[in-house]
């Protein structure tokens, strides 16, 4: 993990299905609210795309900061999918105290 962010989920999972299935049930939007229900976007903001291996968008969800969440799809012996899915929220910025002294500010 980033120090810059702060994983808020990182989640895996093997799924039978091949990962352009997987990848098709993240990018078209009546697969990705079936699958994902009805907190899926309608429409994310993508971020990064390697299909079908890897997918990143935005996530906003009220009272809470921005953040990514990144799907990664590998495919098993089986023919299926092992996915791992990383929800991280944005940094929260650190305040300086005017003086300067972020020691100070931290220790408070």
């Amino acid at each position: 993990m980033s120090d810059d962010a702060d994983a808020g989920l990182d989640f895996g999972c093997e799924l039978e299905a091949p990962p352009e299935k997987v990848w098709r049930a993240l990018t078209i939007p009546a697969f990705r609210e079936r699958w994902l229900g009805a907190s899926a976007p309608a429409e994310p903001e993508v971020i990064a795309a390697e299909p079908p291996h890897r997918l990143s968008w935005s996530w906003r969800e009220a009272g809470e900061p921005d953040g990514t969440v990144t799907f990664t799809l590998t495919p098993t012996e089986s023919g299926g999918t092992a996915l791992r899915l990383v929800h991280r929220r944005a940094a929260q910025p650190v305040q300086v105290a005017a003086n300067g002294n972020i020691t100070m500010l931290l220790a408070a």
